[in-house]
């Protein structure tokens, strides 16, 4: 993790106060482990727990002046294991942290891992936010050929590795079994993902279902003023209704790295 500015003691307070909760917080004995193994020291381990976490984080942040130790402590907190059978405390526990991270520019995913998001300045930004969010299943569906499937499972399983939401076919087989695809394709490519990378190429020009994901998706760029479909050209196949003017990654001009970062830093918009 590159070096991260120190947080405001307001933003610091309310993090300690939602980790060290008397109801829904981490024990004592937890809050002592977890410091120690963040190497964080333990400088008023008498005092009550969220005091206790304060002035620890504060203490290594004025040391160190930067937050590094203190989002390490948040992230083994949040380590998912923690939390077998405790799914409604993980749950909670993870909302109230990430209307804190909000404000310093960062959300952590249910896998306990960091993305940088838009920092939120007021409380409005982050209900608003968190509300349109989570009005989206996927933060991203791919849309591809049969033939071209290794591209997107390795964007796929990349972007999954960052914690983002991704329709994948091969994801959902539990899901799609005995559904009406037609319809549930549809509604998926107009309705639930923030985003729909189209991977074109001549494969996808001429397959079937690719066709209904493609109309699917541009019915919904059609009533939005944000851009909906990021296309991936593989080749220089004509997909209609995706003009030239649409900007577009050229597959045969960047690796796959710059096009998984280029992915997150859209996502992340």
């Amino acid at each position: 993790m590159n070096k991260i500015p120190p947080i405001s003691s307001e933003v610091l307070e309310n993090l300690s106060r939602v980790i060290g909760d008397t109801t829904t917080g981490l024990t004592g004995t937890e809050i002592g482990y977890i410091l120690a193994d963040s190497l964080i020291p333990d400088v008023t381990p008498l005092m009550t727990k969220w005091k206790r976490l304060f002035n620890a984080f504060a203490e290594i942040q004025n040391k160190t002046q930067c937050s590094n130790n203190i989002l390490t402590f948040i992230q083994k907190a949040m380590q998912p294991v923690r939390y077998i059978a405790k799914n409604e405390i993980f749950e909670f526990r993870l909302a109230e942290l990430n209307k804190r991270l909000a404000f310093i520019g960062y959300e952590l995913t249910k896998e306990a891992k960091y993305r940088k998001i838009e920092k939120t300045t007021t409380i409005q930004n982050i209900t608003v936010e968190k509300q349109e969010k989570d009005n989206q299943e996927y933060h991203l569906a791919i849309s591809f050929a049969g033939e071209d499937r290794k591209i997107a499972e390795e964007i796929a399983e990349r972007l999954k590795r960052f914690g983002f939401r991704v329709f994948y076919d091969k994801y959902e087989q539990a899901t799609l079994w005995g559904k009406d695809l037609y319809a549930h394709l549809t509604d998926v490519y107009k309705k639930k993902a923030n985003y729909c990378l189209m991977i074109i190429s001549k494969n996808y020009a001429e397959k079937q279902w690719t066709n209904l994901e493609r109309k699917a998706a541009q019915a919904r760029a059609f009533t939005q003023s944000k851009e909906y479909i990021l296309p991936l050209k593989l080749d220089d196949t004509e997909i209609p209704g995706i003009n030239e003017t649409i900007g577009y990654v050229d597959y045969r001009k960047v690796s796959l790295d710059e096009i998984v970062e280029l992915l997150k830093f859209k996502l992340n918009e």
